[in-house]
Parts: structure tokens; sequence; C-alpha cells
């Protein structure tokens, strides 16, 4: 399970709950299990940051993105499992 910081100041647990609603509409369903969730609160402003960083990952099946690889069929999901990804040097 994630672990969620507030910083800067205190949230009621009911936005909190809302801030991780936003984070997996936004990124997926399904984030890391060793993801720290910081809200910083700034005035009438929060700050979402993660630590450690993520990388938002888009899976092309054909003609159509998806932002979880379980949302994928089960054969496009083998297909993505036998891909080679590039790596960066």
């Amino acid at each position: 399970m994630f672990h969620v910081t507030v910083t800067g100041g205190t949230l009621p647990q009911e936005e909190i709950d809302s801030y991780i609603f936003y984070i997996k509409k936004k990124y997926g369903t399904v984030l890391p299990e060793h993801l720290e969730i910081i809200l910083e609160v700034d005035g009438d402003f929060v700050n979402i940051r993660y630590n450690p960083p993520f990388a938002f990952h888009a899976y092309r099946g054909t003609d159509y993105l998806v932002n979880d690889a379980e949302k994928l069929n089960p054969s496009k999901y083998a297909e993505l499992q036998d891909k080679v990804f590039n790596t960066i040097d």
C-alpha cells in the first residue's frame, strides 16, 4: 500500500481520499506499492508530489491508448509481455 504524507498544514481525511481518487483516475487504478504521495499544503492550494517519482506509461493496442496494462485484452497483454523494450543509455 502506498503512503500519504501531508506537509505544511492539515487536511481532512475526505480531502486526502479525493486526492488519492484524482491520482488513481489520472495515472490508473494500480499505483506502485512503494509510492509515497506527498501533499504539500500551500495556503488555498495543494501540491501533489510523488516519492520516488514514477513515469506514466501509455500502452498502445491497435488504435487505442490505455493507461493501465490490465485494461488490455488477453492477446494484447500477452503481446506486451513478449515485447522487448529499448533501454536508454
